[in-house]
């Protein structure tokens, strides 16, 4: 099997969950408008769902049932995350988006802003509803840090950091929202948490957020190269760097980079953040969930 089919595959252990959440998503854009008649087909193209899918796994590794706020919390972030897209293809430029033109195309930037704003508004609003002063909490400090990730990055173009930093601002970037995800359907489950859960999920999801993190930015490098053409220096470039100090003034530097080890250090950084999320959940009650969790790890591992 490929990737797509072994990823649907998981997906199918909670497919009632997913049922619920599509009608979720598209509940807020029934009213007939050109912009959202564009948001519910922008939604409802091919995606992975991959932060709900996370969600769903942990959630029913753990509870019996899942209740109408973890719903909504889940629904929020995958909104939130679409949001994020249609800002980020204003900021690039970018005319495709899900084989689709993106709404910045079909439309324009001013209207695309609006877009992704709209799509904040509804999610933070499904947040509200959950009751929850902490998830709130969280939810407004994944989106804080979302937007810190790309000014952040905005800022240190063409410019080398640390290992260290890199990690940071791939929290900052991608692993809060799959906190939110976790940790935040978790904390407005009705039945009592103990701390050491709370931590799994934490811990569980920060790890695999920054695992997914490294391997888009190492995918980006194997297969595309834009975002190092673009002076967005990710781990692969970093290790490079170390290696190879003048690698920067390579005329090919995509070229340069594979000859060190910079990808091959790249991917064990992966898998070293990968191995993490595993010993997070690995006191887990043996369940398909717990097994799809597992499997859906050992599928972003493989490049």
């Amino acid at each position: 099997m490929d990737f797509e089919e072994k990823y649907n595959n998981i997906k199918k252990l909670v497919k009632t969950d997913f049922d619920v959440l599509e009608d979720e998503i598209l509940n807020p854009f029934k009213d007939k408008n050109p912009l959202n008649e564009e948001l519910s087909t922008f939604l409802t193209a091919p995606a992975k769902r991959l932060r709900p899918l996370l969600g769903f796994l942990f959630l029913r590794g753990v509870f019996d049932e899942i209740n109408s706020k973890q719903y909504n919390v889940l629904t929020a972030v995958e909104l939130i995350h679409n949001a994020t897209l249609i800002h980020d293809d204003i900021i690039d430029n970018a005319e495709k988006r899900r084989s689709r033109e993106t709404i910045n195309i079909k439309f324009d930037n001013n209207l695309a802003v609006v877009a992704g704003d709209f799509l904040l508004s509804i999610a933070m609003e499904k947040i509200i509803d959950t009751g929850s002063t902490e998830v709130f909490k969280i939810c407004a400090s994944a989106i804080k840090s979302t937007c810190l990730g790309e000014i952040n990055q905005y800022f240190s173009k063409f410019n080398i950091t640390s290992i260290d930093k890199y990690i940071e601002k791939s929290k900052e970037k991608t692993a809060f929202l799959f906190q939110i995800a976790v940790l935040g359907s978790l904390l407005v489950s009705e039945k009592e948490l103990n701390e050491d859960l709370r931590q799994k999920a934490l811990d569980f999801s920060q790890n695999f957020g920054i695992a997914f993190q490294i391997r888009d930015d190492l995918l980006n490098v194997l297969n595309l190269g834009n975002d190092v053409n673009s002076g967005i220096y990710t781990a692969p470039v970093i290790f490079a760097y170390e290696e190879n100090k003048n690698i920067l003034k390579e005329k090919d530097l995509m070229t340069a980079i594979k000859n060190t080890r910079g990808i091959e250090k790249t991917k064990q950084l992966m898998d070293n953040y990968f191995d993490k999320a595993v010993s997070n959940i690995q006191g887990f009650e043996d369940t398909i969930y717990k097994r799809g969790l597992l499997e859906l790890i050992e599928l972003f591992r493989n490049i």
